[in-house]
């Protein structure tokens, strides 16, 4: 059961990641329509974004089971801070290498 856990945590762990960049590659081609900077901007931060506000939901859930266990010391918040600062940080990064691939796809078409 034991590795069940660890197995599912580090599911979600890579999807907080994947699914914003996903979903700012979404963006990026639902705005086809608009110039091309705005719709790599929009997809570059999108992700960013979407992350700063999914991030905490797992990231703090296991602060609120330290303190159900007694647990009253500052350094599992400040740990969930610092992963999220680094998560934002590894968004934005991968954002940019994402919609510059794109922007190079758009740009020479694709390639059969």
């Amino acid at each position: 059961m034991q590795s069940f856990l660890v197995a599912w945590r580090f599911l979600l762990l890579i999807s907080i990641f994947a699914f914003p960049q996903l979903l700012g590659i979404l963006f990026y081609f639902r705005l086809s329509r608009a110039p091309r900077w705005v719709a790599a901007i929009v997809g570059t931060l999108a992700p960013v974004v979407l992350f700063i506000w999914l991030a905490p939901i797992f990231l703090f859930a296991g602060i609120r089971e330290a303190y159900a266990n007694g647990d009253r010391c500052g350094m599992p918040a400040m740990g969930a801070l610092l992963v999220l600062f680094a998560g934002t940080t590894i968004q934005l990064v991968l954002g940019l290498f994402v919609q510059a691939a794109l922007s190079a796809r758009r740009r020479h078409g694709p390639r059969d």
